[in-house]
């Protein structure tokens, strides 16, 4: 992503999951998760779910990422190419801290966020303010921010772009509201949530005793979702599926003269009178699905019932999809 790719200015950080619930040293829970036991990544992305960056974390013992100040670390550490560049970072009340604010602010780089009230260097006028419903208050130095807006509850914010803005918006019931502009452009925070979005459509991990292994296969499936963001960016197609996209990078990579015999693979074949194909039982009347036994297992010895049979052979025997199909015409 560094040689090929420029992200746009507004990047967000924040946790995801890959499920394992194995034994490992570093596994992870986060109550909140799809996936709450696993491996627990830091990614970096932008807010329609391009990854730039992620780190895997191990452990209070991780020389790169545990210890004091873990989370600013963190934070430094997926921003290390990107920082003096004017990027506006999002981040959850678990990243945000006066200090960290600072310090990317020296080095060009602007947050925004939700903070905890308890955070270490928090002014006391803002946490010990009483606010109506609407009010807000703010306190600056050194160029960031620190505001508390109560809205059903009080919401504490960071930030080192917004200082008191305050815009109009508009909720589902057609109200208008006067919000901080810190809250307002939190929408940004949603890249890690729309990739993992992306990430369920199509899984395909499976049980395994290495958690590398999975980890390893998560790793290749982020690697499609970004191909497939950038090629509907730069090809015009935009209404091509992630469905069908999936379908196309993997029938580019297969030989030009394979032929695929897993069910549900679409494959390009010219038909020839020769050729014989598996069809599907007609419903009957009542709607219930005919079925007839598969030639092949009762000639050993088993009795299983098939809705596909063989419209070409004389007799139309039923067969199994797959191995029994292909054996029944290899031999026959």
């Amino acid at each position: 992503m560094k040689a090929i790719y420029e992200p746009g200015r507004e990047l967000c950080i924040d946790e995801s999951m890959v499920l394992w619930r194995g034994r490992l040293i570093f596994r992870q829970y986060i109550k909140n998760k799809r996936h709450k036991y696993g491996i627990k990544l830091y990614v970096l992305t932008e807010p329609n779910g391009l990854v730039i960056n992620f780190a895997v974390y191990a452990g209070v013992n991780d020389f790169d990422l545990g210890g004091v100040g873990h989370s600013k670390t963190v934070v430094l550490h997926l921003m290390q190419d990107r920082l003096d560049l004017g990027h506006a970072v999002y981040m959850d009340n678990y990243y945000n801290s006066f200090d960290l604010s600072k310090e990317l602010l020296d080095r060009k780089t602007y947050t925004t966020g939700t903070l905890r009230a308890k955070c270490k260097n928090t002014p006391s006028e803002v946490v010990e303010t009483k606010l109506a419903h609407g009010e807000v208050t703010c306190y600056c130095a050194d160029g960031v921010a620190i505001g508390k807006w109560h809205d059903k509850s009080d919401v504490s914010f960071i930030s080192t772009e917004h200082v008191l803005d305050m815009e109009e918006c508009k909720n589902k019931r057609g109200e208008t509201t006067m919000k901080p502009t810190a809250i307002v452009e939190y929408k940004y925070m949603k890249g890690v949530d729309r990739q993992d979005q992306m990430l369920a459509y199509y899984p395909v991990t499976r049980k395994t005793t290495r958690w590398y292994k999975k980890l390893g296969i998560h790793t290749i499936e982020m690697m499609v979702v970004n191909s497939y963001m950038m090629f509907k960016s730069h090809s015009g197609l935009q209404r091509l599926s992630l469905y069908d996209y999936r379908l196309c990078v993997v029938e580019r990579l297969l030989p030009p003269d394979y032929v695929s015999s897993n069910r549900g693979m679409r494959v390009d074949i010219q038909p020839t009178p020769g050729m014989h194909f598996a069809s599907r039982m007609p419903a009957a009347p009542s709607g219930r699905t005919l079925r007839k036994r598969c030639c092949l297992c009762l000639r050993k010895g088993k009795r299983k019932d098939t809705i596909f049979y063989c419209t070409k052979y004389p007799g139309q025997p039923g067969l199994c999809l797959g191995a029994c199909f292909v054996q029944f015409h290899s031999v026959t």
